[in-house]
């Protein structure tokens, strides 16, 4: 018996089950072949597995063995199943090298989990990404077909891999809080309206606290923010504008991030600033293209993508400069 065959011992076909049935009945193939007006091969067939259980099938069967016609199409669902997984496990197990070329801090970070006796499996990281396969992976992050208000490729970036690891990362964080969707010229408005208290919010945020340098980095128990970026999220909310602290990778230093994402204008930053300076900038800068630049594309600091404009780049410095500036920073 080959290995396939033992692991399918651990998952009975439903033919299994109607021999075992059959032979409780006290009736054989020939019997059951009769009872269906079927040929005795094609109940052989069904019993060894190799047909599948269809409805008409299942409804003779409910009328001869008194069991539910569902119950035999969701165990023949079940076995598909299982067949079906075995199959892709199978045509996985010789692409290990496209695992092994995301980073490993996924799985400390908890990001992505491997069961023990799964090490080999690409599954967890498959659905991490919410993609079928990894050549559906390349499609997606490396061929332009990264879906914002138009396409874009990670092709030409130094480390797509992180850098998509990222970018999921923060999907993934937003799905977990869901937000009313917004309209691009109300968000606007009340940017506009909100800007002075929000730069007010940075000028008595200036420095981080000694007591809130270990939090603001990301640890393996949790990923948690100081009052600042708490503070921060909250305040942008109530405008319609979601900000994330995501950590990065360093072949991937993201700064930081701006895109709409399910209608939703997405700001996510590298949590691990060191100093308040700089997150400030990174953060306005990011806020320039929410208030500027509409749902056009994505814009990522510290990584050159395809469609980024320059222009648009130095526009969102020159309005960070600003903000820095009317909040107190030198600069």
């Amino acid at each position: 018996m080959n290995e396939n065959k033992i692991k399918l011992w651990h998952v009975p076909s439903p033919g299994r089950e109607l021999a075992e049935k059959l032979e409780e009945m006290g009736l054989d193939a020939n019997d059951l072949a009769a009872r269906m007006g079927y040929t005795p091969k094609a109940v052989n067939d069904i019993l060894q597995g190799n047909c599948r259980i269809t409805p008409d099938v299942a409804i003779m069967l409910e009328m001869i063995t008194d069991i539910p016609a569902i119950y035999w199409l969701r165990r023949q669902m079940s076995y598909d199943e299982f067949l079906s997984r075995e199959k892709i496990k199978a045509s996985l197990t010789d692409q290990s090298l496209w695992k092994k070329s995301f980073p490993s801090e996924m799985n400390v970070r908890k990001w992505v989990q491997y069961k023990k006796d799964d090490e080999r499996s690409l599954m967890p990281l498959l659905k991490f990404f919410a993609v079928a396969s990894p050549q559906a992976w390349d499609g997606y992050y490396k061929d332009a077909r990264l879906k914002v208000a138009f396409r874009i490729s990670l092709a030409d970036v130094k480390d797509p891999y992180a850098t998509s690891a990222w970018i999921r990362r923060g999907e993934i964080l937003s799905d977990r809080d869901p937000m009313e969707k917004q309209e691009q010229i109300p968000v606007r408005k009340r940017l506009k309206a909100a800007l002075p208290e929000i730069i007010a919010f940075a000028a008595a945020n200036k420095t981080l606290p000694k007591s809130a340098k270990k939090i603001t980095y990301w640890t393996p128990e949790a990923e948690v923010v100081d009052d600042c970026m708490t503070g921060l999220q909250e305040l942008c909310r109530k405008i319609g504008i979601r900000v994330l602290f995501v950590q990065n990778f360093k072949s991937a230093p993201i700064h930081g991030m701006y895109r709409w994402y399910k209608d939703v204008p997405l700001i996510q930053l590298h949590d691990r600033f060191k100093k308040r300076e700089t997150m400030w900038f990174t953060f306005f800068h990011e806020l320039a293209h929410v208030l500027y630049h509409g749902k056009k594309g994505i814009c990522l600091q510290n990584i050159e993508i395809t469609h980024n404009y320059p222009e648009k780049e130095d526009e969102a410095n020159a309005f960070a400069q600003k903000c820095m500036v009317d909040a107190g920073f030198n600069v």
